[in-house]
């Protein structure tokens, strides 16, 4: 068995098709079609059903998923060690991204680690059920690190390091009941409201303060929510310095207290951080 079998099994539970596969791991096709054939020649046991819409794990598939992962892991580990002992800033990070991030400039920071950290390799992944997507990459070892925003203190299995610590506030029309003073969280109830994709942070939130409101449509973009704010559609929740660009929208805060909203990185307790893990860690929570 060679570890580039097992790298090429896990692009392919990835991507879903040996195309996208090879596309990822800069190979031809059939060199990743021949390694999973042979992989699977050598455990006895088909570990993708091949079909017109793409590629399905078997259950052997699924099951060999975690330790595949953890022997990828190990080799990276390996040089990430013998690098840090030289004092070098090496080897691959996961990072799991957030779609509505515009509380820091993310792509300059990015951009400044790879002119201090050439031998750091980023790769940035970005899930559609937002911040749950993120902790469930997290906990099953396909993300190394992530971004996660909320109001959360803790989250089982996680260790979390702030980032940037704000509030979220609502967005109304200047001539809605709502606007000009502190609302109580009862007068939400029935109020047509623009919300987020379930397990997005904000979502959450909205969830938890706000479950009387009436929601009429779920974006993925929260600028595209406040324009639709502009629009009369109905109201939003964006963090505070998000909300304070705009001077076509009224913001407010609920009538018993501020809405508590944190930008944070994590990683899974269990594992610890490699060298470039940590050092991608710091430099995020030193942006504070």
């Amino acid at each position: 068995m060679e570890l580039r079998q097992i790298e090429c099994f896990l692009a392919c539970r990835e991507a879903g098709s040996f195309t996208a596969a090879a596309r990822s791991l800069n190979l031809v096709q059939s060199a990743v079609s021949t390694s999973v054939a042979k992989l699977e020649r050598e455990l006895g046991t088909r570990l993708f059903d091949r079909t017109p819409g793409g590629l399905e794990l078997t259950e052997a598939g699924r099951a060999i998923a975690a330790p595949a992962r953890s022997m990828v892991r190990s080799r990276r580990e390996i040089v990430e060690a013998i690098a840090a002992a030289r004092g070098e800033v090496r080897g691959e990070v996961v990072i799991g991204n957030l779609m509505n991030i515009r509380s820091l400039d993310l792509a300059a920071v990015l951009a400044d680690m790879h002119r201090r950290y050439p031998a750091l390799t980023l790769q940035m992944r970005q899930s559609i059920s937002g911040m749950s997507g993120n902790i469930a990459g997290l906990r099953d070892g396909s993300l190394d690190i992530a971004l996660l925003a909320g109001s959360a203190e803790e989250i089982p299995g996680l260790n979390l390091y702030p980032i940037i610590e704000e509030t979220v506030v609502l967005c109304v029309r200047s001539d809605h009941p709502l606007a000009g003073r502190p609302f109580p969280p009862a007068a939400l109830a029935g109020t047509r409201f623009i919300d987020y994709p379930p397990g997005w942070g904000i979502r959450t939130i909205a969830d938890e303060r706000f479950p009387l409101r009436r929601s009429v449509i779920e974006v993925a973009d929260q600028e595209f929510a406040l324009e639709l704010a502009v629009q009369d559609f109905g109201v939003t929740l964006v963090p505070r310095s998000v909300a304070e660009r705009r001077h076509d929208l009224v913001h407010i805060d609920p009538a018993d207290g501020v809405i508590p909203w944190k930008l944070t990185v994590a990683h899974d307790a269990q594992r610890t951080p490699s060298h470039a893990a940590q050092t991608v860690i710091e430099t995020l929570r030193n942006l504070g």
